[in-house]
């Protein structure tokens, strides 16, 4: 099959290389104005993807026929997927769209995001609950649909080798926060390392805008709170597999269930869910009873969640040998959901069906 990839690929690009794998021919029509440093766009570094030229790109399109474009994937890249798939209307095209509607909203691209959705041959949405959310606003179509994230990691740094924990050697819990500490507070921090719990925080970015919450952390926990250098990801199961747990976004929820009152937060799957995973690590994450959490469902599905009410509760269950033995076994035998690889079959299977969608003139 030939697939043109369009947009932009955002996090853990080289996951689009399976698709290779499995046989497929990629070429590559870029976001010519990419957001974010992450948003990543061609060239490749890796694999085989052709990339076409902006210049003269239509007449390039139409000399390669693609059987089916994979357009992608974040806010920032809603208006020039837009603007291609405009030109590209013959073309049996999916839409995968990741973060966020809010922001397309907020930008004034809420109507192309709507287009795009409304017109796909297939749809991929982040999960469930953004379906239902999305579902509010399109109209009834027939047109096949996914659920899936849209950056997941490729499969081959999901490694087994695994390191020794740290808590075996001196009795303390170690957990580990990988990108921003979202949702951990001065008082909070405190509270833990009063209860001998480390905090192991892993970034790459925001160095100048967080030095000064660093310092003032160290202050506050000098023993127990720690920054490390940034891992790549062919080091994430070497290197974190040590630590007890995995901190996600610890951030309270606001919607009582009602789907109009939800943010991106409730919506989003933080990337370093994947980065746990692959260091078969079980995660911290506030309950939020009552409310629609996307995160909570899939890792609750996994049965890899320490979900908690209070730091009372999360102490408990950290402390409970059984309890985390259980939850860290979940998460191995569920850890290849959270590759790319796993959902490549499905992936193209749903390509399929939208070109057999397109050829019926829907």
């Amino acid at each position: 099959m030939k697939i043109l990839l369009v947009g932009e690929l955002a996090y853990n690009p080289e996951r689009i290389y399976a698709l290779e794998e499995a046989g497929h021919k990629l070429y590559g029509l870029w976001d010519t104005s990419p957001v974010f440093s992450f948003s990543t766009v061609g060239p490749l570094p890796f694999g085989h993807v052709e990339d076409i030229p902006e210049d003269g790109w239509l007449e390039r399109v139409r000399q390669i026929k693609p059987d089916i474009i994979y357009a992608m994937l974040n806010f920032g890249s809603v208006p020039f997927v837009w603007s291609v798939m405009r030109q590209c209307r013959d073309i049996p095209f999916v839409w995968h769209f990741k973060e966020g509607p809010h922001l397309a909203l907020r930008q004034g691209n809420f109507e192309k995001l709507m287009w795009l959705y409304h017109n796909a041959s297939g749809r991929i949405f982040l999960n469930e609950p953004v379906k239902r959310w999305f579902s509010q606003f399109l109209p009834p179509s027939s047109a096949p649909t996914l659920c899936m994230d849209g950056d997941l990691p490729k499969k081959d740094i999901f490694k087994d080798c695994f390191s020794p924990k740290l808590s075996d050697t001196d009795g303390c819990i170690h957990t580990v926060v990988t990108g921003r500490m979202i949702g951990i507070s001065g008082s909070q921090l405190a509270w833990l390392a009063k209860h001998d719990i480390h905090v192991h925080l892993y970034t790459e970015n925001y160095f100048d805008d967080r030095e000064r919450e660093n310092i003032s952390r160290y202050r506050i926990a000098p023993h127990h709170f720690h920054v490390h250098p940034h891992v790549a990801s062919d080091r994430w199961t070497e290197e974190l597999s040590k630590y007890d747990a995995g901190w996600l976004h610890c951030a309270k929820s606001y919607n009582n269930g009602n789907m109009l009152h939800t943010t991106w937060d409730d919506f989003n799957i933080p990337a370093r869910v994947c980065t746990y995973a692959a260091a078969g690590l079980p995660v911290i994450i506030p309950r939020n009873k009552g409310h629609v959490l996307a995160v909570n469902e899939v890792v609750g599905a996994a049965g890899a969640a320490l979900f908690y009410d209070d730091y009372d509760e999360l102490l408990a269950s950290l402390k409970d040998e059984i309890t985390h033995r259980t939850l860290t076994a979940n998460m191995l035998a569920n850890r290849m959901r959270f590759s790319f690889d796993y959902h490549v079959n499905e992936l193209i299977n749903l390509f399929i069906n939208a070109i057999d969608y397109k050829a019926c003139g829907k």
